[in-house]
């Protein structure tokens, strides 16, 4: 990923989980709003475009990649005023994409990065009791778990502007990655 800064590695068990700023972030793709609070955006729709329309996206600095960003997911639905939203893209250095073509900017975040792995996953399972490799919001959980508490000081970083976006990158190698936005407790 492009736009970020390493901060620091920690290696838990195997597992790397990468400390990182990133600069403000341009993504563009499909992006899908869930009808209510209550219910979840037309995922399978928001891929599909993505799919049919990648080649469309403008100054691509992400082209080997496919980003899923889960917006507001992580705020609870009692006192959400948002409904959910999904957006499937890349990043880019042009804010002007093609009129079908939806762009979010993502203010400056500091992220903490794990790559989807057979020791991630064992991980998680011991740490949450997830188990679930067939779609990564475990590996999210799994974030939360080891540095939302007193050891490591971070919380999740709910005060995005544009939502608060957790990140799947799949790059078409095969390498999956998650991102959570964090900042430090004070």
């Amino acid at each position: 990923m492009l736009n970020e800064k390493i901060i620091e590695t920690i290696t838990i068990e195997e597992v790397d989980f990468i400390i990182i700023e990133k600069a403000k972030t341009i993504y563009a793709g499909s992006y899908f709003v869930a009808p209510d609070l209550n219910s979840e955006p037309d995922i399978d729709a928001s891929w599909q475009w993505f799919q049919d329309n990648k080649n469309k996206i403008i100054d691509s600095i992400t082209p080997d990649c496919m980003i899923c960003l889960s917006i507001d997911y992580a705020l609870d639905r009692s006192t959400a005023e948002r409904p959910y939203a999904m957006l499937h893209g890349q990043e880019t250095s042009n804010p002007n994409q093609p009129k079908d073509v939806h762009v979010i900017e993502s203010e400056p975040t500091m992220l903490i990065k794990v790559k989807s792995t057979n020791a991630a996953w064992a991980l998680t399972k011991k740490l949450t009791g997830l188990d679930s490799p067939w779609h990564n919001a475990p590996l999210f959980t799994l974030i939360r778990t080891i540095f939302e508490g007193d050891k490591y000081s971070y919380t999740f970083n709910g005060c995005r502007q544009k939502g608060n976006e957790e990140a799947e990158y799949f790059y078409f190698n095969g390498d999956i990655y998650v991102t959570v936005p964090v900042k430090r407790k004070s």
